[in-house]
């Protein structure tokens, strides 16, 4: 993985330099420290909550991610984390699939446990809660979007606030499935905190025209709307009878 592997194409460097600076060394430096890790897991937590809350559907594409949500278990992530995480890394072609697939096993993971606990103590993992629905249903409305793996890679730099990059992931996926409406607010949230709310705007109308319930577009809209409105001039002063005086 490391770029100055003896061997690679000046090609292959550069695409192992990217994936390391862009992934391998802000994931270490998360992992690495305790603030940061748990600031992280605070983070997870929140996202878990507003997206049950939501009742939102996620968007998985991989079959062993899709078993996961089926039957969720703590010792079943555990096992499929562990089958595919040695996989990740062995070739620059396959990083993003594996890396998809882990992001997916983790969001299953997120989105079915009450707790999130990553300790060496044998109770690191919260035990699953009681499914009182069928999840068949669900996992059989999954998204198969073609832009999936962009999508992935756009949220991972949205986490990590490079909204260049993550662009860059939204323009792609916007080529591939050009009707799918989170690429679209994906794009007007990224604009936002670029600062351009005008364009950002452009972006969740048309999200909302493809799926007026789309969660990022509602939350955001109104935000820049208030801030793509021109400032108010104020009226000017004129002074004294037919202007005289007028400064």
């Amino acid at each position: 993985m490391h770029p100055d592997v003896f061997g690679r194409t000046p090609e292959e460097k550069e695409l192992a330099t990217k994936y390391f600076s862009k992934m391998v060394s802000p994931a270490y430096q998360i992992l690495n420290s305790d603030r940061e890790r748990g600031e992280y897991l605070a983070t997870l937590r929140i996202f878990a909550q507003n997206t049950k809350q939501k009742e939102q559907i996620p968007t998985i594409s991989s079959e062993i991610a899709q078993k996961l949500y089926r039957m969720p278990h703590e010792i079943t992530y555990q096992q499929y984390v562990e089958q595919i995480a040695p996989k990740q890394y062995e070739s620059l072609d396959a990083i993003l699939e594996y890396t998809t697939t882990l992001s997916e096993l983790n969001l299953v993971y997120v989105l079915t446990q009450q707790t999130l606990s990553f300790t060496s103590s044998s109770n690191a993992y919260a035990p699953a809660p009681s499914q009182t629905n069928n999840p068949e249903p669900v996992a059989a409305k999954l998204a198969q979007s073609p832009a999936l793996r962009n999508l992935n890679m756009a949220e991972l730099f949205i986490s990590k606030k490079q909204w260049t990059d993550a662009l860059k992931e939204l323009l792609g996926a916007e080529k591939l499935d050009p009707n799918n409406a989170k690429v679209y607010a994906l794009k007007g949230l990224v604009q936002m905190n670029q600062n351009a709310a005008v364009i950002a705007k452009a972006s969740f109308q048309k999200a909302l025209k493809l799926d007026p319930k789309e969660p990022i577009a509602l939350k955001y809209i109104n935000q820049v709307t208030t801030a793509s409105k021109p400032p108010e001039k104020t009226p000017e002063k004129k002074g004294g009878l037919f202007g005289w005086g007028k400064k």
